[in-house]
């Protein structure tokens, strides 16, 4: 066979978690309204923590975020409006309805296609400005994105914060996470070895603007 990725393989059984994505998904036969959803659980999963929500008829599994508590009502919304509104953590928004320098998460790259960056653990996103019906927005990366302001994204950051500063202890756990080990073999590093300083790259754009 082919090698297609390195580096991964073995590990422990885990279940597979249905998470929907898509927060604007409404139910079969609703008016593309706001509607409120109720927080059930919060519990574990292998990187951000996920929340059982309810609402309607429907329960499903979404990212939560980092203060997410059991009990919690959040909205979903799809208008933007002249105003910014105030949202609280949880809530989800397109872009253009909330204000410059909301920290943001489970943002979308193209409307209705259900969130694709900032989703892993203890990550956010900032909203940096808003340009004739486009948003910029920082990725956990520093580098800088483009997307339709009709994009939803989830206020807030993701939960599980500390994931990041787990510490693993011993190859083998390693091992009971899929990771595979690298080659054993020495090699002297040359002067392409350690960190370049380089400019980061420039904005990603998501949005087809007309060539001039």
């Amino acid at each position: 066979g082919r090698l297609r990725v390195r580096g991964i393989g073995g590990g422990h059984k885990r279940r597979y978690r249905m998470i929907d994505f898509q927060r604007l998904r409404y139910e079969k036969g609703a008016p593309p309204e706001p509607f409120t959803e109720k927080v059930i659980s919060v519990r574990y999963d292998p990187s951000a923590d996920i929340a059982l929500v309810a609402g309607g008829n429907r329960k499903r599994w979404i990212i939560a975020t980092e203060n997410m508590q059991p009990g919690d009502s959040i909205m979903n919304s799809p208008h933007i409006g002249r105003m910014a509104v105030s949202a609280s953590e949880g809530d989800a928004y397109p872009l253009g309805a909330l204000p410059v320098g909301t920290l943001i998460c489970n943002l979308e790259s193209h409307p209705g296609k259900g969130a694709q960056y900032i989703r892993a653990a203890g990550t956010c996103g900032v909203l940096l400005r808003k340009v004739n019906g486009t948003a910029i927005v920082q990725l956990p990366s520093k580098r800088h994105m483009q997307v339709l302001e009709t994009c939803v994204a989830t206020v807030g950051r993701v939960s599980n914060v500390d994931h990041n500063k787990q510490v693993i202890g011993k190859a083998g756990r390693n091992r009971w996470l899929g990771k595979r080990p690298h080659t054993g073999l020495w090699h002297r590093k040359g002067g392409w070895a350690g960190r370049k300083i380089k400019p980061l790259p420039p904005m990603k754009s998501y949005v087809n603007l007309p060539q001039v």
